[in-house]
């Protein structure tokens, strides 16, 4: 992962992402796949693309080419809402290509056996390019990726290191970058707790590449604030497991309350979570301090809901990202193509709403609470967001 520079706060980016409105509910609702059905043990579906190219009046994006493409599609978890909105944009996005005939989709369910069988099922499908996002497990889709990538297939992945070199095991790696949200938000929690305070980390399956990042980039803005202490001898091996999963982030966040009498921060990088650990406080007769988490339309209506009443709550948030499989199939199309596509591949972001600045948390009442309007963003609007971003 590149080292990031210091973290960025609300401004020029918040500007970008705040251009964007809600169009579209992009989230795949049900099963992974498009059909329901499986192939062996894999849980492979094969799937043809029927939304129309949007290339504009010049026809399909350059970077589709003109070889025939056979797309693998791997989602390492498959299970919650995130997952679900990041599949649907690399379907949507994969749509734009009347040369991707077929899409082969694999739901890996955090399961790193599944995530192996199901790189090697498409393998023996015949795909020529792969979009995968390696958070199965630690490194765990590595030599299979590795393997296709011997084999001939153009491998991209997104949102999850994949502890590979890019431009040997993969053709690109598109993602956030975890290090400087960990500082993004760490900064403007320290700043909330008056440098001084009780702090909890909530993270994702223990290991997983995000929440490593995002821990590193906490311990080093707190290495200048030693009067904020980590609860629950948080380090980027070891931090109280959510799994992603509300139910269970709200169960972890009763047993930490039930501990810790004074609980001045909470950070947690999956806003999902969050509403479980907002319900957890409640629950416990205890006032929600200050989250920084990822935004999700659920947290801002809770906040809105909550403004100016004795239940209040500060709340940051960086987007949510789900869009950086557009970039993953992109990059993996363009490959299989023989084409170079130069687009930043690991971005930097800014807070995205700050309920103590200019750009408080937004309640979209007309969508569902798993809405995130940052995966509305256009072409345009998108390449802005690399350019300033990289």
């Amino acid at each position: 992962m590149r080292q990031p520079s210091n973290g960025l706060h609300g401004g020029r980016l918040f500007v970008l992402l705040g251009l964007i409105i809600g169009a579209l509910f992009l989230t795949a609702c049900g099963s992974d796949d498009d059909s329901g059905s499986t192939t062996g043990s894999s849980g492979a579906s094969s799937t043809t693309a029927s939304a129309p190219a949007e290339g504009g009046e010049g026809g399909a994006p350059a970077w589709c080419g003109d070889e025939k493409i056979k797309l693998g599609i791997q989602d390492g978890g498959g299970l919650n809402a995130w997952s679900a909105a990041s599949l649907e944009q690399v379907k949507l996005e994969a749509a734009k290509c009347p040369n991707i005939e077929d899409q082969v989709i694999v739901n890996a369910g955090f399961d790193p056996q599944k995530a192996t069988s199901g790189i090697q099922s498409m393998i023996s499908q015949g795909v020529n390019a792969l979009v995968i996002i390696p958070d199965a497990g630690v490194c765990a889709e590595l030599p299979t990726m590795r393997q296709a990538t011997q084999r001939g297939v153009s491998v991209a992945t997104y949102a999850a290191d994949g502890c590979g070199e890019v431009g040997k095991d993969y053709v690109s790696y598109s993602d956030w970058d975890t290090v400087n949200n960990g500082r993004v938000l760490t900064e403007w929690l320290v700043e909330q707790m008056g440098g001084k305070g009780n702090l909890l980390f909530l993270g994702g399956p223990p290991g997983n590449p995000v929440d490593v990042g995002h821990v590193k980039g906490m311990m080093e803005v707190l290495a200048d604030h030693p009067e904020i202490k980590v609860l629950d001898n948080v380090s980027e091996e070891s931090w109280p497991a959510t799994n992603w999963d509300p139910a269970e982030a709200q169960k972890v966040m009763s047993s930490l309350l039930a501990k810790y009498p004074q609980v001045d921060g909470v950070f947690d990088g999956y806003g999902l979570s969050v509403q479980g650990e907002i319900k957890a406080f409640d629950d416990a007769g205890r006032k929600v301090p200050p989250i920084a988490t990822s935004q999700l339309n659920a947290n801002s209506c809770t906040w809105e809901e909550r403004k100016g009443t004795d239940e209040a709550f500060e709340m940051a948030t960086v987007s949510n990202r789900n869009w950086t499989g557009r970039l993953a199939v992109r990059h993996a199309v363009a490959a299989a193509n023989d084409m170079e596509w130069d687009e930043p591949q690991i971005i930097k972001l800014p807070l995205l709403e700050d309920s103590t600045g200019d750009t408080p948390p937004k309640c979209y009442k007309g969508e569902g609470p798993e809405y995130d309007p940052s995966n509305e963003m256009t072409d345009e609007e998108l390449q802005a967001l690399l350019e300033a971003g990289a």
